[in-house]
């Protein structure tokens, strides 16, 4: 068995993975979308939380396209500031709070939490701010319509919002000891909104890793213990609820366990980090792996491999904060918009551990 930190270091570590997720996502945010030849010629290397930029020629025109490919100015675009986080933070958070709230877990509150937070930045045109995903939007969409949460998700590409968003549900399991129902939940709540089996693992995953990390399971057993629920909850994929892609995601998370030991360049050609789940997720995972003793400068490497770095960033930090507690330099926690809701949030589920 693992020795279990003492009680104020566990409060920390729960607050660390909600500040973390933050902290990744805002670290991501303004290169989200680049390649990673893009952020080395146009920006060189983010270190830190900066303001979302855009790049102009010499006649002011906005450039959208280099030699790499196409720019994306997503944070720019929505008015963000340095120290604003996207959708990643904010359905994190709004499971956490609906966690918080009914001190247990409610399908219906998770639901309507997170459906409240799309809704308050709904713009006059049908657009949002806060970067939702398109198949997320389509699952709150069907919520507005009435459809019940087990029923509202669709069929999409295979997003990683369900890995994106989980880490409350293992500070829960922690809470706790409720594992296998917290799993259960996981898949349930992935599927509020994505019904692409490998978008549905990668929740239960992300939950059970949070859960492991806050256990202090070791490196080889906890990347051993990842490929086993991929696998346990990973469906096959079918035409009726699945789009094709490259493989399972339990196929991506079985070569991170079979590569621990490979360059994060190899890992990077091997898996991507795009805004595929079975890419962006398994990366995320091999680098927490990797710079297991040396999770900052994990985080800083993670973003600059570019792709959806907003989200590898959010899911990293969330990981590294379970395993670590607060290593994140002062100056980037005090950037953290709203960083008082996200520590209550983490300070009334860990309160389910301290009345245990």
């Amino acid at each position: 068995m693992p020795n279990m930190p003492n009680m104020p270091d566990m409060r920390e570590r729960y607050r660390a993975v909600l500040v973390g997720c933050a902290i990744g996502d805002i670290l991501g945010k303004p290169v989200e979308g680049w390649k990673k030849e893009q952020i080395e010629k146009h920006v060189g290397r983010i270190t830190e939380p900066v303001e979302p930029f855009v790049l102009r020629d010499g006649n002011g025109k906005v450039v959208r396209h280099d030699e790499f490919g196409k720019l994306k100015y997503f944070a720019a675009d929505a008015g963000m500031k340095a120290g604003d986080y996207t959708d990643d933070t904010i359905l994190t958070l709004a499971l956490a709070e609906a966690i918080a709230e009914c001190k247990g877990l409610d399908l219906g509150h998770i639901a309507g939490k997170q459906l409240a937070e799309y809704v308050q930045r709904l713009l006059p045109d049908g657009r949002s701010t806060g970067g939702f995903g398109y198949t997320t939007i389509r699952g709150f969409r069907r919520l507005m319509e009435g459809f019940p949460p087990e029923k509202s998700g669709v069929v999409g590409a295979p997003g990683n919002a369900p890995a994106m968003k989980m880490s409350p549900v293992g500070m829960y399991m922690d809470a706790t000891g409720e594992c296998e129902k917290g799993l259960q939940y996981a898949g349930l709540t992935g599927r509020i909104t994505h019904l692409d089996p490998r978008s549905v693992a990668s929740g239960v995953v992300q939950a059970h890793a949070i859960y492991g990390l806050l256990q202090d399971i070791p490196r080889n057993d906890f990347v051993s213990s990842l490929t086993s629920v991929c696998r346990r909850y990973e469906m096959p994929l079918g035409r009726s609820n699945a789009r094709s892609g490259s493989g399972s995601l339990s196929e991506r998370v079985e070569w991170v366990a079979a590569s621990m030991d490979a360059e994060a360049a190899d890992a990077h050609r091997n898996l991507g980090s795009s805004s595929l789940v079975f890419s962006s997720y398994p990366f995320a995972l091999f680098m927490l792996q990797k710079y297991w003793d040396n999770p900052v400068e994990g985080l800083v490497e993670v973003v600059n491999f570019g792709g959806d770095t907003d989200t590898t960033g959010a899911i990293y930090g969330a990981l590294a904060g379970a395993k670590n507690g607060m290593v994140f330099p002062e100056s980037w926690i005090r950037q953290v918009s709203g960083l008082e809701r996200l520590v209550s949030a983490a300070d009334r589920i860990y309160e389910l551990k301290a009345g245990r």
